[in-house]
């Protein structure tokens, strides 16, 4: 009986250990499906799904996708981060009227005032790719655990 409680101990030691590797690994491969499914969402020429990037929490406890900090488009002295274009087409954004003397000398090109948001990360299945990752975790905690 006392051999079987010190097998027990001893495998619930290391266990804990193994349960943030386990997970991290796990999740990386998570956030690497989700950057897939918004990547597809986003189409185009691929210049947008390229300022994602997965972003795990610095414990190892959850991924995220989400524009690559420190990443700015534009030219000349308009630059604007990532996160702000990549923001409005998720969410959507108004077009202006073109301004100055081009507004007088030619209508504007823009046939609407707003653009409908693509809901990119809104729409992707992260309920479903959590619960597969959660699966994952609990199948290979229990082999580490030696069926207990």
């Amino acid at each position: 009986m006392r051999n079987d409680l010190e097998e027990i101990a001893r495998r619930l030691e290391g266990s804990v250990a193994r349960l943030g590797e386990v997970r991290r690994r796990v999740l990386e491969d998570a956030g690497g499906q989700a950057l897939s499914a918004v990547q597809a969402k986003i189409g185009g020429s691929g210049k947008v799904q390229d300022w994602q990037s997965v972003y795990l929490g610095s414990r190892g406890g959850y991924a995220a996708v989400r524009p690559k900090a420190g990443t700015y488009t534009g030219t000349g002295r308009r630059l604007y981060p990532v996160g702000y274009v990549t923001n409005a087409i998720e969410n959507g954004h108004r077009v202006r009227p073109a301004s100055g003397t081009a507004k007088r000398s030619r209508p504007s090109r823009a046939a609407v005032s707003f653009v409908p948001g693509k809901h990119m990360y809104l729409t992707t299945p992260t309920g479903q790719i959590a619960a597969a990752a959660a699966e994952q975790i609990e199948r290979e905690m229990g082999r580490v655990l030696g069926g207990m």
